[in-house]
């Protein structure tokens, strides 16, 4: 079992958390300190993008219960006053929006994390675009997600710079190889 934590709860951390859940074979902890329990139970469970989630979600206890399962929840606006000893988490998608450089995310490395995703893009970590250029990934410790509208438009900008076709073929019959009379205007076609 994998075991990553997601701090903030927001639109990505809501659709990473439902992925994981669903996928059933990664244990997340969640870190959010902007809203209350109840306002977490119904942002994940209503979504306004991607509906309704699929199963139960409460708070109870300080947890959130989804789908039968107790989630940790720690309250930490900075991330180097996260229990990381309780979360145990390997992996840590950061996904508040503010923490963005190297620098500011350190804390996440520097207790037992051995990975961070960076979900917006980043002034100094390394950035990969599926279907871009995730290939060159090498299993570095800190990565960048780019912004969404890089992932939205690079794999069609790809298509132009690497895929942009032209096709050459032989004259037809009724076309000419030079400018010369012919029965209709050029500009009918």
């Amino acid at each position: 079992m994998v075991k990553a934590i997601v701090n903030g709860f927001g639109c990505t951390g809501h659709l990473v958390t439902r992925v994981a859940f669903n996928y059933g074979k990664v244990s997340i902890t969640i870190d959010d300190c902007f809203t209350d329990y109840n306002y977490k139970v119904y942002t994940f469970w209503c979504d306004s993008t991607h509906g309704k989630f699929n199963g139960t979600v409460q708070s109870e206890k300080g947890k959130l219960v989804i789908s039968g399962k107790p989630t940790s929840i720690f309250q930490e606006q900075y991330p180097a006053n996260i229990k990381w000893g309780a979360a145990g988490a390997e992996y840590v998608l950061e996904s508040t929006g503010v923490l963005t450089t190297l620098e500011k995310t350190g804390p996440h490395m520097k207790c037992r994390a051995k990975r961070l995703i960076i979900s917006v893009p980043s002034a100094d970590s390394p950035m990969f675009v599926m279907g871009m250029n995730h290939k060159k990934y090498n299993s570095l410790k800190m990565v960048s997600n780019a912004s969404c509208t890089t992932t939205c438009l690079a794999p069609l900008a790809n298509v132009t710079v690497d895929r942009l076709m032209t096709t050459v073929h032989t004259v037809t019959d009724i076309q000419k190889t030079i400018d010369g009379l012919t029965g209709k205007l050029y500009s009918d076609g």
